[in-house]
């Protein structure tokens, strides 16, 4: 097991990407005999504050169609706002999410990474996915995120994807 611990989030060099984004909206209805009542979904979060400066090899280069891309445990939460990564392929690496904390704990180990000095964890999945959680005062919906590398990926890739996060207005 690796443990991944970074002192601080470092602004780097490199280029920044873009990538497309996918927004989550799923309004919750209960029936009951004879009457219908339904909940309106949660106010929509804002795509998250921040610039990737530094992408594993080929992540950034591929075509998405957030349209496309299927909810995942990740990514289905109902006000999310997510943001993906693709590969040349077409298949996701990176998705960030801004308005939850991720949906699974981790099972095993996980270690501390500082993004824009506030402390997050890290660590493996199971299924091959790497995930970070966070939260930033005052700790509202949309002041949670969560950011899941999906694999194939090394953790020398997940730590400078880290590393790489540089805090944007928003």
């Amino acid at each position: 097991m690796v443990s991944v611990l970074l002192a601080a989030c470092s602004t780097g060099s490199g280029s920044t990407t873009t990538a497309p984004e996918v927004t989550t909206t799923l309004a919750e209805t209960t029936t009951t005999a004879g009457s219908t009542s339904s909940t309106e979904p949660p106010v929509q979060c804002p795509a998250a504050p921040y610039e990737l400066t530094t992408l594993p090899s080929g992540v950034g280069e591929g075509i998405l169609d957030p349209d496309t891309i299927p909810p995942d445990v990740w990514t289905s939460i109902g006000g999310t706002h997510t943001t993906f990564w693709g590969r040349p392929d077409g298949t996701v690496a990176i998705a960030l999410i801004r308005g939850t904390l991720p949906a699974i704990d981790w099972p095993g180990d996980k270690g501390e990474v500082f993004v824009d000095g506030t402390r997050a964890a890290v660590g493996p999945h199971p299924d091959g996915t790497w995930v970070m959680g966070w939260f930033e005062e005052p700790r509202a919906r949309c002041d949670l995120y969560t950011m899941v590398f999906y694999p194939p990926v090394t953790p020398p890739e997940v730590e400078s994807t880290i590393e790489g996060m540089v805090r944007v207005a928003g």
